[in-house]
């Protein structure tokens, strides 16, 4: 409802780096006249063991996979790399540089704040 009713800025559905996931992702935003599929993977070494169970190659791979395919969709395609600030930098770099041949037209690369937020109190 959001992708038909919105007017101006792109619609992005964030997915997992899986075909079943990206189309789910396209089915709901393929409406807007701005679609994006937003998908990530994971790439930090303790989520590509712990998380994902699987090498770092396997993760760039999939990472590929799913922008190529997302690709194929959606002409906007927004990649992430999840834990990203834990991520090996020269990996991370790996993954990026892949992804952008692969179709990606924007790369978010989040990075957690490991400081806590200090609200105002008034004083």
């Amino acid at each position: 409802m959001i992708a038909r009713e919105v007017k101006g800025p792109s619609i992005a559905g964030l997915c997992r780096a899986n075909e079943k996931d990206i189309t789910a992702c396209w089915n709901a935003v393929k409406y807007s006249k701005k679609p994006r599929i937003h998908t990530f993977i994971a790439t930090s070494d303790i989520h590509i063991k712990k998380k994902l169970q699987k090498t770092r190659e396997e993760v760039l791979d999939l990472a590929v996979r799913a922008v190529r395919f997302a690709k194929k969709l959606c002409r906007d395609v927004e990649f992430s790399a999840e834990d990203a600030a834990r991520s090996d930098f020269d990996y991370l770099c790996r993954v990026v540089e892949a992804v952008i041949e692969a179709g990606a037209t924007t790369v978010n690369i989040p990075i957690r704040s490991v400081t806590p937020c200090r609200r105002n109190s008034g004083a």
